[in-house]
């Protein structure tokens, strides 16, 4: 994937972020599958679901059940302040200060250059290509993902052409939230050694899944598979 590429990741995906905010919990990692069930992992998510069920009886005093996932809001909030902050950088070093200390005489009846002069500095300071240090609005990882990518782009603006030291620090900022909406949403594939040796040969075994695809596990030694509904 290209820098574009992970900047539009970001921007597409934010509102699949908002949403997952109030789903419910993500499968623990790695999952419930085949070979013994992973370590007696039904007994522990049994468990945890009498647990829950009591956090969630009328009959129970105390604290409940978070209404949002936190481990999403943490997501967010970290690719909000990254991207800002990034964004923060990059508009100090290119980004043309607005015109607002140029002297420009009161218009008069007639006067159509001062009136003309005096629209063009309203219109700068109010130029939306231009990135806010100060509105909270602006402020979040859409807005700066998409700015981000006006930069990269070369897109017209009150901005001057980024070296290539300014489109490193774009590419590393947009590859690494690209990775964290990922991660959160569940769309990057991972792997993990499991600690239980293969029950065929003593091999070493690895799981891989998280990506929304059915989760294997895969011997290193003989090759043998299992997946969530048998052996292959």
């Amino acid at each position: 994937m290209t820098t574009a590429d992970h900047l539009h990741h970001v921007i597409n995906h934010w509102i699949d972020l908002q949403t997952a905010l109030a789903t419910n919990q993500a499968d623990t990692w790695p999952p419930v599958m085949g070979i013994a069930r992973l370590h007696d992992h039904l007994k522990a998510t049994d468990e945890a679901t009498e647990l829950r069920a009591l956090e969630r009886s009328p009959d129970q005093v105390g604290a409940s059940v978070a209404p949002l996932r936190v481990e999403i809001l943490d997501t967010m909030a970290t690719i909000d302040h990254r991207l800002v902050d990034t964004a923060d950088g990059i508009a100090g070093a290119v980004q043309r200060l607005p015109v607002t200390q140029v002297p420009i005489r009161v218009a008069g009846p007639g006067d159509d250059i001062a009136l003309q002069l005096r629209t063009l500095i309203l219109k700068d300071e109010a130029d939306d290509r231009r990135w806010s240090f100060t509105d909270p609005r602006r402020r979040t990882a859409p807005f700066a993902a998409a700015w981000l990518l006006a930069r990269h782009d070369g897109a017209p603006g009150p901005c001057a052409k980024l070296t290539g030291v300014r489109q490193d620090q774009i590419a590393s900022a947009a590859r690494w939230a690209a990775g964290q909406v990922d991660q959160a949403l569940e769309m990057a594939r991972r792997t993990q050694v499991l600690e239980r040796s293969c029950p065929h040969c003593r091999g070493v075994l690895r799981i891989e899944g998280g990506d929304g695809q059915d989760p294997k596990v895969k011997c290193r030694g003989c090759g043998r598979t299992w997946t969530s509904h048998a052996a292959v």
